[in-house]
């Protein structure tokens, strides 16, 4: 695959060209990836189904038993990226990885509670919670500012 950059004040936005003599796999999930980080929108399965979640109802996605699992609005659905590829496509501002197997969005965390000592718990607004591992604690604190 050859990848060419060009930069050039006279585009205001980023624009992608694709010169191919057929459309494989790997060029149809570049494509793919490409769309769901120029739309801010995760593309998920259900029943299925295809869906488009925008990034900020996302409240957190994790593994389990090998699929990756999509929390939104109560509903749970299955992507078919793995977590450090969606740690790449998702806003940095509002999401970080809070263990190896999950990712939350801390605009949807209502509270943190520390009164278990060495330990930080998520509650979620919808009521729901998780525990932070600890050998991310640090970079849970240092994305917060505490």
């Amino acid at each position: 695959m050859n990848v060419e950059v060009k930069i050039d004040e006279k585009y205001q936005t980023p624009k992608i060209e694709i010169y191919t003599n057929k459309l494989t796999n790997e060029l149809s999930n570049m494509i793919d990836t490409l769309y769901t980080i120029s739309n801010q929108k995760l593309k998920v399965y259900k029943d299925y189904k295809v869906y488009f979640l925008a990034q900020k109802d996302i409240e957190s996605i994790y593994s389990e038993d090998g699929k990756i699992y999509v929390r939104c609005n109560e509903e749970l659905y299955i992507t078919k990226e793995r977590l450090y590829e969606l740690e790449t496509i998702l806003d940095k501002a509002i999401f970080t990885r809070i263990s190896n197997s999950e990712i939350a969005n801390f605009d949807k965390v209502k509270n943190i509670d520390f009164k278990i000592v060495g330990t930080m718990i998520l509650n979620f607004k919808s009521g729901r919670k998780t525990y932070v591992s600890r050998r991310y604690i640090p970079k849970i604190k240092e994305f917060l500012n505490l």
